[in-house]
């Protein structure tokens, strides 16, 4: 159940929403699994959302954001059966995990300037229940156990600037700057499977960042082309780290029959970069893994409008 109330006039634009949730969520388990109990959840909970914008002038404003959500476990992520991503890996879920709960807030400026604008925005998110993955061991087995879990609180407390501008009438660009720390408090969680054990991690934290750099170009005889470079800072997970990757992504388009037909080809991920690197430490143990999630994608198309 929700509702919205909007307010717009020539000095404020105002958002007053709210989302009531009921979930209750039960998993059974065979009554003879040897590890898992049939388990579930239930809540009922407001999720408030609210915008407000002062419009200093026609190009000037100022805005406030806040809103909290929920992210609740994904079937794959509470189901018992064990997953081997490789001979030592073995993922399996959790059906006690929770919902992660998460509150943001925002403050930011806009500015709007001859063909092009600027906004720059300071931001504060707390999670409540991050839910990760927990790689651990038991003794006497060399196999590492990667089960889901809610790792306690996690802040991140950022700055991110967006600059846009039309050059000419030939080019155009979008650049995304977002920098921020990142806090994962200290935990303490318990992994069933196969029998019961603990992990625990100390607290965390680290300065991160990530930039979007995308840039349009119109080419002759009604052709595009579009580049776009994607960079993520090294970063910290609720056990370890991840490495920085990148991306660039590539297009072109060309109008036809008069501008009813479209020929375009594009790529994403072009060099096939965007893999995603995380060393892990556990208590007696560490791995290191690089995973491709096959981002690296070719198109090739045409288009007709009647």
């Amino acid at each position: 159940l929700y509702g919205n109330y909007v307010i717009d006039n020539k000095k404020i634009e105002a958002e007053l929403g709210i989302r009531l949730e009921y979930m209750n969520l039960q998993y059974d388990v065979n009554p003879s699994h040897p590890v898992y109990k049939s388990d579930g959840y239930d809540y009922f909970q407001p999720f408030p959302n609210l915008r407000f914008a002062y419009k200093i002038n026609d190009r000037n404003r100022i805005s406030v954001f806040y809103n909290r959500r929920v992210d609740r476990p994904n079937e794959v992520d509470i189901r018992i059966f064990p997953k081997y991503d490789d001979a030592e890996i073995i993922k399996v879920g959790n059906p006690a995990l929770r919902p992660q709960f998460t509150n943001s807030i925002e403050l930011g400026y806009k500015n709007n300037f001859a063909k092009g604008s600027f906004y720059g925005a300071l931001y504060h998110r707390f999670s409540d229940g991050t839910i990760t993955r927990i790689a651990t061991t038991v003794p006497g087995s060399n196999i590492i156990y990667a089960i889901f879990q809610n790792a306690g609180k996690s802040y991140v407390s950022g700055a991110e600037l967006l600059l846009s501008q039309t050059v000419s009438k030939k080019y155009s660009f979008s650049l995304n700057a977002n920098g921020y720390h990142n806090q994962i408090n200290a935990f303490t969680v318990e992994n069933r499977y196969p029998t019961p054990h603990s992990f625990s991690a100390a607290k965390q934290s680290a300065f991160s960042g990530n930039v979007k750099f995308n840039n349009n170009f119109s080419l002759a005889n009604k052709a595009g082309a579009q580049l776009s470079i994607v960079w993520l800072a090294p970063d910290i997970i609720p056990q370890g780290k991840i490495a920085s990757r990148f991306s660039v992504d590539a297009g072109f388009k060309k109008a036809l029959q008069k501008g009813r037909g479209e020929l375009f080809i594009n790529a994403n991920d072009l060099f096939n970069t965007m893999v995603i690197k995380k060393h892990i430490q556990g208590n007696d143990f560490k791995y290191s893994s690089a995973d491709y999630y096959e981002t690296q994608v070719f198109r090739l198309g045409y288009s007709y409008k009647f």
